[in-house]
């Protein structure tokens, strides 16, 4: 039975979904709403994205450090206020020079928020209990993109500027309320509390010691090759795939990612259930696994035809979001036992570059092979890289302590008898 989770993470998991809802209702519809609503060349819109990601790439130790010296409130209320202008501003942009002038200040907004969110909740709750509330966000981030999806799909018209508008000011007003939450929360919530001892004894925090942490380097670089051959594959190399290989209609992919984000909110809280006291490498080993047979499937999808064909990518994509409750809350415990209390900024920022290095580096592999005509060699090269990277997760094991990988983390009574993954 699970200890009851502290009101103040209640509260926070509140004003979290608030924007996640706001963001399903716009994430899915930028490019859309640049290219076809404001007239803006494919080829431009594919710049900016990739200059967002550079951006972010640059910003994320800038947001790491100020939240190891300010504490992770602060950063989320200012980088929240910030981010509700520029969503706002999206609505209204017309030329490219304002649409990379608000994307820019977009994304300085948002890259300390998702970390200092961690490093927040990180220092509410127990050990034991960080797999748990990392799965739980998760959820209500997908949840909220899901509801969010439904509800812009009533709101938009291609053909009207103002729908946009309206779905733009509904996303601002969904971090204006994430604002109003954190600013019931008292001033000091996950705010290092700092001794004279403990500064004393060791060495004052920097990029240089975590940089030297060659376990962490180890879990990152793992990770980059895991999103990269999983997660950066979803809006490129999964669509293109599907469609231009495939010959699936694009009506269908909705299906796909609608069982891909209902396999996440059915079964997250089922998959924390079951994962308590077993090691976290072999338990990475097996998400990767998963997502290396989820995209066998997909391929599989261009051996046949009509309804069988659909129904590939739908179980593909769902099987990969039964993946994804693994890799969720077992990905973000581990940086955090690595991470030394008054870096937690610092690493929790690293680990968030992982998304930025592989959602540059993953579309474009995946547009050079599949727009030249080299859909199966992109699909052998994902699934094997999976494999790899399945194969290299178990291998980590070695590197950690038994604590750090997810053992000896709830007492007997509550896990019963310990066992490997």
């Amino acid at each position: 039975m699970n200890p009851p989770l502290d009101p103040l993470v209640k509260r926070i998991f509140l004003g979290f979904g608030f924007s996640a809802l706001g963001s399903g209702l716009t994430m899915p519809f930028l490019y859309v709403y640049l290219s076809e609503v404001r007239g803006i060349s494919t080829a431009t819109v594919g710049l900016l994205f990739g200059f967002m990601g550079f951006l972010g790439f640059v910003s994320a130790p800038v947001a790491g450090s100020l939240i190891d010296r300010f504490g992770p409130r602060p950063v989320m209320m200012a980088g929240l206020l910030v981010e509700a202008v520029a969503v706002y501003s999206v609505g209204h942009v017309s030329t490219v020079r304002q649409a990379f002038v608000v994307a820019s200040v977009l994304t300085v907004a948002q890259v300390g928020i998702w970390p200092a969110s961690t490093a927040m909740l990180t220092r509410l709750i127990p050990e034991s209990q960080r797999q748990r509330v990392y799965g739980i966000q998760f959820m209500l981030l997908n949840a909220g993109l899901g509801v969010g999806g439904v509800i812009s799909a009533l709101i938009i018209d291609t053909g009207s500027v103002a729908s946009f508008q309206r779905l733009y000011t509904l996303d601002a007003l969904s971090y204006v309320g994430y604002i109003v939450v954190l600013l019931t929360l008292p001033a000091a919530t996950g705010a290092l509390v700092r001794t004279a001892a403990a500064d004393d004894a060791q060495d004052q925090p920097s990029w240089g010691l975590v940089l030297k942490d060659t376990v962490l380097l180890r879990v990152i670089g793992l990770s980059i090759l895991a999103v990269t051959f999983g997660y950066a594959q979803f809006e490129a190399g999964f669509a293109a795939y599907s469609v231009d290989v495939a010959d699936i209609p694009a009506r269908a992919l909705g299906l796909a990612y609608a069982a891909n984000t209902g396999a996440i909110v059915v079964g997250q809280l089922l998959t924390l259930r079951l994962i308590g006291g077993k090691r976290r490498t072999g338990l990475l080993s097996l998400c990767t696994g998963i997502w290396a047979v989820s995209w066998v499937v997909i391929v599989a999808s261009d051996a046949v035809d009509g309804w069988v064909a659909v129904a590939a990518i739908v179980v593909g994509l769902g099987l990969f979001g039964v993946g994804e409750t693994l890799w969720a809350p077992i990905a973000p415990a581990i940086v955090n036992d690595l991470a030394r209390e008054d870096m937690r900024g610092r690493y929790n920022a690293l680990s968030g570059m992982t998304w930025t290095v592989a959602t540059i580096i993953g579309p474009a592999f995946a547009g050079l092979l599949i727009g030249h005509g080299h859909g199966h060699v992109w699909a052998v090269t994902i699934i094997v890289g999976m494999l790899v990277v399945s194969v290299l997760f178990r291998r980590l094991r070695r590197h950690l302590t038994d604590a750090q990988d997810g053992l000896a983390l709830e007492s007997p009574a509550e896990t019963g008898a310990v066992e490997e993954a």
